[in-house]
């Protein structure tokens, strides 16, 4: 992206903009939760109306002669634009996505992806992001619509995820 957004909290603890602190239960997300054996347990950075993550792909995640698997690369991008909307204190999920390949990457290189909201109409955010590669190419674009939960599945998800208010305030 253009320029990057301050970070205002983390998948593991969301500051609202109040200054209170949010702490998730660790879970089982193939992209973002700790629980998952196998996942990529990325750790994504929150801006406002951004988020962003670093990750170095394993053997594991290749998939034609030694690049990394398109889906994991979409994986990547999908998480960040889908964490993207966490600053305006909304769960989403993807509505659509559509990604654009510019580069291979390779297992063992550090990627960093980023999203951000471009345009929100009621529950409905509009995300840009990207995937860059250690010397700054650009490996992925995309774009998507993003469902924020309903007000009623919002509380559903925070017990359901023991997001706490108030856990590790400053």
């Amino acid at each position: 992206m253009d320029q990057q957004a301050p970070i205002i909290g983390n998948s593991e603890a969301i500051i609202d903009e109040d200054g209170r602190r949010y702490a998730f239960a660790d879970h089982n997300c193939f992209a973002c939760g700790r629980d998952n054996p196998i996942g990529m347990r990325l750790h994504i950075e929150l801006g406002e109306g951004s988020a962003r993550a670093s990750w170095t792909a394993g053997e594991d995640f290749v998939g034609w002669s030694d690049k990394l698997h398109g889906g994991i690369i979409a994986t990547l991008l999908d998480e960040v634009m889908a964490w993207a909307p966490s600053s305006f204190d909304s769960w989403a999920v993807t509505a659509e996505m559509t990604v654009r390949y510019r580069s291979p990457a390779a297992p063992g290189e550090a990627l960093t992806a980023e999203g951000r909201v471009t345009d929100q109409r009621r529950r409905i955010y509009e995300v840009r992001g990207e995937v860059r590669g250690a010397d700054g190419r650009l490996i992925a674009e995309g774009k998507g619509r993003y469902l924020g939960a309903s007000p009623s599945a919002k509380a559903d998800l925070k017990a359901r995820y023991g997001v706490a208010r108030g856990v590790g305030a400053e």
